[in-house]
C-alpha cells in the first residue's frame, strides 16, 4: 500500500460493510472485512498522479479477450460485464446473487490469469438413484445456504422448497467456486453444525426415520452414528481421538523429511494408522 510511486485505487465504499455490521459477524467474517476495509483507505500516493496505479476492481465479469492489432497472439485488453446484486439491500449476506447488465468495459491488459476455482460436476447416480438435484450451470447442489438439501420444486409454507432428509453438502458444490481457505473452513463448519443440530432435534433423516430408530437400521441416524450398521471396507467411522492418531503420525512422518507434515496419499494407508 505504501510502494514509492505506486497508486492504489480504493475499494468502492459501497461495498463495503459499516462497522456495525461487522461487530456483528463471527470472528472469521470479521477478519475477512476487516482486511477488506484496509483496502478502502487506499495508499499514500494519490492514484490520480502517480505514474503507476493498482486496483481490485469488484461486480465484473470477463466476456472476452481482445488480440493486440501489431502482435495477434498476445492479449490487448480485457472486456468485462458489468454486474449489479440482485437486491441490492442484502449484498452482504451468504446467499447474495448478481447479475449482469448490458453495460461493459474494457481493462487493458498484456497478462492474463484464469483463477476461479474448480466447478464441481454431479456424481453418477446422484439424481437418477439418490434423488439429488444438481445445477450444473452454476455447479452446485441446492441448498438452504446452511448446507441441507433442498428439492427443485417448491414446498409449502415460507420455505422455498423442500428439505431432502439425510442429505447435506459443503464447499464449493454448495456455494460454487469462490471464497479462500477461511471461507470453506467456516462453510463446513457451518454444515457439520446444522447435521449436529438436526441430529438432536430428531429431524427426519433418509427414510422418514428419527434418531430414535432401532440400533442397526443403517437408513436412521443411530446407522450412521455406530459402527455394526458401516461397511468398515468403503466406509469406516473415524472418532477424534483416532484423527489425532493420524495426525500425529503424519507429523512424524514430515519431520523425518524436514517437513511440517507428511500428507498419506491412499484412505487404505491412513486408516491402518489405527489398527
Amino acid at each position: 500500500m505504501n510502494l514509492p510511486a505506486v497508486g492504489f485505487e480504493p475499494i468502492d465504499q459501497h461495498l463495503l460493510p459499516s462497522t456495525e455490521f461487522i461487530g456483528k459477524l463471527p470472528r472469521l467474517e470479521q477478519r475477512k472485512y476487516r482486511s477488506s476495509a484496509l483496502l478502502s483507505k487506499g495508499s499514500s500516493t494519490p492514484a490520480q498522479s502517480a505514474p503507476r496505479t493498482w486496483a481490485l476492481p469488484s461486480l465484473l465479469s470477463p466476456s472476452s479477450f481482445e488480440s493486440s492489432v501489431t502482435q495477434p497472439g498476445r492479449v490487448k485488453s480485457v472486456t468485462c460485464a458489468i454486474n449489479r446484486f440482485v437486491d441490492d439491500a442484502k449484498r452482504f449476506e451468504p446467499a447474495a446473487k448478481v447479475e449482469a447488465t448490458e453495460k461493459t468495459t474494457s481493462l487493458d491488459a498484456s497478462l492474463v490469469f484464469r483463477s476461479i476455482g474448480y466447478k464441481s460436476t454431479a456424481l453418477e447416480g446422484l439424481s437418477a438413484e439418490l434423488g439429488v438435484p444438481f445445477d450444473s450451470q452454476s455447479g452446485t447442489i441446492p441448498n438452504d445456504i446452511y448446507g441441507r438439501v433442498i428439492s427443485a420444486e417448491r414446498g409449502p409454507g415460507p420455505l422455498a422448497a423442500t428439505h431432502i432428509p439425510g442429505f447435506y453438502c459443503a464447499g464449493w458444490v454448495k456455494r460454487g467456486p469462490t471464497g479462500v481457505i477461511a471461507s470453506t473452513m467456516s462453510d463446513a463448519f457451518a454444515s457439520a453444525d446444522i447435521v449436529l443440530q438436526d441430529w438432536s432435534e430428531e429431524v427426519t433423516f433418509l427414510n422418514g426415520s428419527t434418531k430414535s430408530i432401532q440400533v442397526g437400521d443403517a437408513q436412521g441416524w443411530n446407522g450412521v452414528l455406530q459402527e455394526e450398521g458401516v461397511n468398515r471396507q468403503s466406509l469406516r467411522p473415524v472418532s477424534w481421538q483416532d484423527w489425532k492418531k493420524i495426525d500425529q503420525e503424519e507429523r512424524r512422518r514430515g519431520e523425518a523429511k524436514g517437513k511440517p507434515r507428511e500428507k498419506f496419499l491412499s484412505t487404505k494407508d491412513m486408516l491402518a494408522v489405527l489398527d
